[in-house]
């Protein structure tokens, strides 16, 4: 998640750079656009291949089909109390974990009391249920969220303005802060849409990847069973030394290949080797439109393959909001 600065839309190549290691630049080609004025916030992928994406204004998930030509961005939920959604994670076989709230989008907080997580259940058929479990009462933010590797119970959080990962029993709805840090906290006064700290995160293998979109860095941390934080923070790679502009959003694992791809503002997609930091960069300023999240295919070899990334969008002279959608990002294996 990332509130851009308002820029006019700038046309120009796609090229890759590379910090450390060669790497083809990919075919990247656009899935879906939404109407102006739609903020996209986040992604995850079905089982089945479908796209869920969410949006901070909007109180609906959707639902695009990225293999067929055209395709429709369906609502399959809508939520109370609410006029948009940050985070989506899959914490078992087809049922997804949500977080609502009622968000100011010009400081990319949620009014306080407002945070709520829900799980939408696809297991049981075409038609999800969704179920609440718990409101967040002392957090304006949960921004990435994911399934704690080996507790099934727990979803982890981040929290971007206190610099913190939260963690929730989706069993009896009890949260509390599991761990916070000076390398997770948002920097004193950044720029409008730089004051956010913690910002992506992913679990696997008792270990949690995080970005800090203030800090300009990308890193990881070990967890014990109950989330809490065991050793030291360690820093994989620093933004600035993919591009003096590039701003870390949240991003995919690729534990197969050692790689998480970050979503970077503003034209940026970031490979970065989780066993030396070494990264690659690719640059789109036509269909890398403030990318906010990404997360791989799931099906077919080239499904594996492609890299989904929604896109924030840009503001127009005007200050509509438009080209937010989602793009598929073919990478070279």
């Amino acid at each position: 998640m990332k509130l851009f600065t308002r820029t006019s839309v700038i046309l120009a190549s796609a090229w890759a750079v590379q910090v450390g290691y060669s790497h083809a630049s990919p075919t990247i080609r656009n899935v879906y656009t939404f109407p102006r004025n739609t903020f996209i916030e986040n992604i995850a992928v079905q089982s089945n291949g479908n796209i869920l994406v969410t949006s901070l204004g909007s109180p609906s998930l959707f639902s695009i089909d990225p293999t067929v030509p055209n395709p429709n961005a369906s609502i399959i939920a809508t939520f109370p109390n609410a006029t948009g959604i940050s985070g989506v994670t899959e914490i078992e076989p087809d049922v997804f974990a949500v977080v609502t709230g009622v968000w100011d989008q010009a400081i990319t907080r949620a009014a306080l009391g407002t945070l709520a997580v829900w799980t939408v259940d696809f297991s049981r058929g075409p038609v999800p249920s969704t179920k609440y479990i718990t409101g967040i009462a002392n957090s304006t933010i949960f921004n990435g969220i994911a399934r704690h590797p080996t507790n099934p119970r727990l979803l982890l959080a981040a929290d971007s303005a206190a610099g913190a990962v939260y963690r929730v029993d989706l069993g009896t709805g009890l949260y509390g802060v599991a761990f916070s840090s000076p390398l997770l906290q948002p920097t004193g006064t950044a720029a409008e849409g730089k004051h956010l700290g913690i910002n992506g995160l992913k679990a696997a293998r008792s270990t949690v990847y995080f970005t800090n979109s203030a800090q300009g860095l990308f890193g990881k941390v070990g967890i014990d069973f109950h989330g809490n934080q065991v050793g030291g923070i360690e820093v994989l790679a620093k933004s600035s030394a993919a591009g003096s502009d590039v701003v870390y959003d949240d991003f995919a694992l690729d534990l197969k290949r050692g790689t998480a791809w970050i979503a970077s503002h503003p034209s940026y997609g970031v490979g970065v080797s989780l066993l030396d930091g070494r990264q690659t960069v690719i640059n789109d300023t036509t269909k890398l439109l403030n990318p906010t999240s990404a997360a791989f295919g799931r099906g077919g070899i080239r499904q594996q393959k492609t890299l989904y990334v929604t896109n924030g969008g840009q503001f127009t002279p005007e200050f509509d909001l438009v080209n937010a959608g989602v793009v598929a990002v073919e990478l070279l294996f």
